[in-house]
């Protein structure tokens, strides 16, 4: 709430919804005794769905800015979000690029550069989220159309960015406008297992909708392929040789179906595949999946015109 406070923009409301909290949150909202924040309260917890859809019905803005509880916004990140919605009005949603933060706010690591054009986002959905959700703005009057569903009480934001994306222009800012706490109580340490269940649902779709055949433990890897180091760990000894083919697979299949822009495609399934192989090494202590890199085909996605622009805007935003 204070990094709101900050923002250089200050004609906003502030929507505090406590989904049926049983510590002091609601009494620490109110104590700040501004008359732009505004307390919505369920009396009973009814998960994140019901949380984001009582903010989403409440809202009296044109635009609406997410920001969850354990993550700050930077001092212009409305300013800036709202001037790019502004000058593209056939833009529905933006998300911008994430600092990183541990449990005492202390910053470290490296910068989330997120796909950025609304091309390469749509392919990224294919494997994982493509937005760091505290960064999320967008039109109130379209995000209205899109509610979160509670068949997803985790994965809640990925389907409404796959849903939204199928209908309405999206895209990432490559500058750091929000910075996310990294801390043990997250959701994607604390629900792994519900998380992984949620984005074998989605994805088993757009894999279907792609023309690929695959079987269960097909889709089982590849979402694996799109955890990244977190839900990488102990993987079987042949996941590299799979992971290549079945990039391939995706690529040819969708020269046929035409869901993706071909190149985004290209570079999403070359940035996942080099992510795969530089974990591995890591873990193992094993330059052997380095060199898989260079000699693999899908390796060639990192040669189009979409990964070049995508390198320079996320070299810029991380300077």
């Amino acid at each position: 709430m204070r990094s709101i406070f900050r923002q250089t923009m200050p004609d906003f409301e502030l929507l505090v919804v406590d989904d049926g909290s049983t510590d002091t949150t609601a009494s620490v909202a109110e104590s700040f005794g501004d008359g732009r924040v505004r307390l919505i309260r369920h009396e009973r917890n009814r998960g994140i769905p019901a949380a984001r859809n009582s903010g989403l019905d409440a809202a009296r803005g044109r635009f609406i800015a997410w920001l969850d509880s354990d993550d700050i916004a930077r001092p212009h990140r409305l300013a800036v979000q709202l001037r790019y919605l502004c000058d593209n009005p056939a833009t529905a949603m933006i998300g911008a690029c994430a600092g990183k933060m541990d449990e005492q706010g202390r910053p470290f690591g490296s910068v989330r550069c997120p796909p950025f054009s609304h091309d390469l986002i749509v392919a990224w959905l294919l494997f994982r989220s493509a937005f760091q959700q505290s960064s999320i703005f967008g039109r109130t009057e379209i995000l209205r159309q899109f509610p979160y569903r509670p068949e997803f009480p985790v994965c809640e934001d990925i389907d409404v960015f796959i849903r939204l994306g199928r209908e309405h222009r999206l895209a990432n800012l490559p500058e750091i406008l929000i910075d996310r706490r990294i801390h043990v109580g997250q959701s994607v340490h604390t629900q792994a297992l519900a998380i992984r269940e949620r984005k074998k649902a989605l994805q088993s779709a757009l894999l279907s909708e792609i023309g690929i055949e695959w079987s269960a433990r097909d889709l089982e890897r590849h979402v694996t392929l799109g955890c990244g180091s977190s839900g990488q760990a102990g993987l079987e000894a042949d996941f590299l040789d799979w992971a290549r083919v079945w990039l391939d697979k995706l690529v040819r299949a969708n020269a046929g179906s035409r869901i993706y822009n071909r190149e985004a495609l290209r570079f999403a399934s070359a940035y996942f595949w080099t992510a795969a192989c530089r974990h591995i090494s890591r873990s193992t202590r094993d330059v052997g999946p380095l060199g898989q890199i260079c000699t693999s085909p899908v390796t060639a996605g990192w040669l189009t015109a979409t990964a070049a622009r995508w390198l320079a805007q996320a070299a810029r935003a991380a300077a």
